[in-house]
């Protein structure tokens, strides 16, 4: 007869006393070992309740700051598809994306 281990896979990360995540969500992941188990900031979806602002802003140059009036954030203008628009924290940080309708420019 053969011994037989019990195989243990490794864990997911190893611990090299990174911090736990303090983001809002608290996502629980370690972002400096770029492990996440959720999205890094919650997002508002439109759920129709709120009205756009009366004259939203189309910006068009990358790293314009503009201000994201459906999630309350300011964000730098990173990219556009359609009528989705790709924003992420003015400091670096993920990426979230809203409806150009809910953009006005950064004061």
């Amino acid at each position: 007869m053969t011994n037989h281990q019990i195989y243990t896979p490794p864990p997911p990360f190893i611990d090299r006393g990174l911090p736990e995540c303090q983001c809002p969500a608290d996502c629980g992941g370690r972002p400096e070992a770029m492990l996440r188990l959720a999205p890094s900031y919650p997002v508002v979806r439109d759920d129709g309740r709120m009205k756009p602002p009366e004259h939203p802003h189309a910006p068009t140059a990358r790293g314009e700051l503009v201000f994201d009036t459906l999630n309350q954030r300011v964000g730098a203008f990173m990219d556009r598809q359609r009528d989705l628009v790709y924003l992420r924290p003015e400091r670096g940080g993920p990426e979230w994306e809203v409806d150009a309708k809910w953009l006005v420019r950064h004061s």
